[in-house]
């Protein structure tokens, strides 16, 4: 009864956040301390589609000696996951606290608050469209301009350690 009642409400979410037209990031502003920049959603998907990468992006990736190949590596990575249980994790308390750690991190960027609800359903609405999620389609399915902590995904990344492989596992675990 309760993972039908949570499908219904995903499902309800992703209805009412994909029948909301023109309602998605069009600009993702990095700050780290008191330096704050931001990048256009569209650079970064194009970098995805195409490996070149343009505008402050461009000049960013230049700054910090990165190759814009691995950063189109890391927007591209798919998960598979299913809505069902993506949806249940993320209603549960373990899901909740989680959000609330990624939403101090990733939030809306015209507010104070954390990004648990916006997290939730540009992750809900990903993996609606395909049962995969992607960094670039989070970035899309984003509901507002969003700002990034980069003090504290660094932090985050220090303690997780292989973000990606941490992520890898995640999907496989909720695709079984």
């Amino acid at each position: 009864m309760r993972r039908s009642l949570t499908a219904v409400l995903s499902g309800l979410a992703v209805l009412f956040a994909s029948a909301i037209p023109g309602k998605a990031a069009e600009t993702v502003t990095l700050i780290y301390g008191p330096w704050n920049r931001s990048i256009d959603v569209a650079d970064l998907k194009h970098l995805a589609e195409t490996g070149e990468a343009r505008g402050f992006l461009s000049t960013i990736l230049k700054l910090g000696n990165q190759d814009p190949q691995q950063l189109q590596r890391f927007l591209n990575l798919s998960f598979p996951f299913s809505l069902v249980q993506a949806s249940d994790l993320l209603y549960s308390s373990l899901g909740t606290g989680l959000l609330d750690r990624a939403g101090t991190i990733v939030a809306p960027r015209v507010s104070n608050q954390d990004g648990r609800q916006a997290l939730r359903a540009a992750i809900l609405l990903s993996l609606s469209k395909d049962g995969q999620i992607s960094p670039v389609e989070l970035l899309e399915n984003y509901p507002t301009n969003m700002r990034v902590n980069v003090d504290s995904l660094l932090g985050l990344i220090a303690q997780v350690g292989d973000l990606e492989a941490l992520i890898r596992s995640l999907g496989s675990g909720g695709s079984n």
